[in-house]
């Protein structure tokens, strides 16, 4: 199932698709959200568009997001990457079985938008017969539109769409999972917890990083990362290498590199004499904090 989905992703422009209103005929489910990090919270509302969209015959399922997180654009967020690559999100959407991925290119003309405005543009692009957010939804240039206004802006943009809104998925300590609560684990270092509110191991993508030499140990900038990088010290991680197959290393953050090294030896971890030039990464795990 999951290489089906895979092949049938469709990833398009939110502006071009709204001009071309290409998919317009297209009966959806919408999914409309920020989704960075796509948590276990986000796993929810994106498996609730996905079993709406497969209850009804021809129904395509769609996720509406962001190429940068808006707060992050308009100086409201304190973190100033994400948590997860474009690249990633796609690769993982996918994986949830997501028919469309529409993609928002945040700008200054966009934050201008109020609710409304933004969500009848979203209603236009499809035939939407439902609509799926988070309980925390809000959208808008002064983020004044929430759940019970999406629900009359649905109604009167659609052909009796309904707004569907999953329960918020709580962590053991009764908090809501967020992608804020991910960001704060990150960076106090405590990547052995990320798994609880991630449902996997935070991971950062290698595939556009060429790795600073190819002598050994590895050393990747620090400035080359488009995400959110845990803070200075020492990790237990794996590897993972574009043909998919994985290398236990421990890796060291500093202010200027982030320094992989084998758990065991070089030669067995990275090869003899360095690294060849055609060696290709995908992405690091970070297992567990060592320091």
């Amino acid at each position: 199932m999951h290489g089906e989905s895979h092949l049938m992703l469709e990833f398009h422009d939110f502006d071009q698709l709204l001009v071309s209103k290409e998919l317009s005929h297209v009966q959806a489910v919408i999914s409309i959200g920020v989704y960075d990090g796509l948590h276990i919270g986000h796993q929810r509302i994106i498996g609730t568009t996905v079993e709406l969209a497969h209850e009804q015959q021809g129904v395509k399922s769609v996720v509406i997001t962001f190429a940068q997180n808006p707060k992050t654009m308009i100086g409201r967020n304190p973190f100033d990457k994400p948590l997860m690559s474009l690249r990633q999100s796609t690769d993982f959407f996918s994986e949830l079985g997501v028919d469309y991925l529409v993609v928002i290119d945040f700008s200054p003309d966009f934050s201008k938008l109020t609710g409304e405005e933004f969500i009848s543009r979203c209603c236009s692009m499809f035939n939407v017969k439902a609509v799926v957010v988070g309980e925390n939804f809000r959208c808008g240039s002064h983020a004044d539109t929430g759940v019970e206004e999406l629900r009359n802006i649905v109604r009167r943009y659609t052909d009796g769409a309904r707004v569907v809104v999953p329960r918020m998925y709580k962590l053991n300590d009764g908090t809501d999972d967020s992608s804020t609560v991910v960001r704060i684990t990150l960076t106090e270092g405590k990547v052995s917890e990320i798994p609880l509110q991630l449902g996997r191991y935070y991971s950062v993508d290698l595939a556009h990083i060429p790795s600073r030499n190819n002598e050994y140990p590895l050393r990747f900038p620090i400035g080359s990362f488009v995400q959110l990088l845990p803070p200075p010290g020492v990790y237990e991680t794996t590897l993972v290498m574009a043909d998919r197959s994985e290398r236990k290393m421990i890796a060291m953050v500093d202010e200027e590199f982030l320094t992989l090294t084998g758990s065991s030896s070089p030669a067995s971890s990275v090869g003899h004499g360095g690294v060849d030039n055609t060696v290709r990464y995908d992405n690091l795990l970070f297992i567990k904090e060592l320091t």
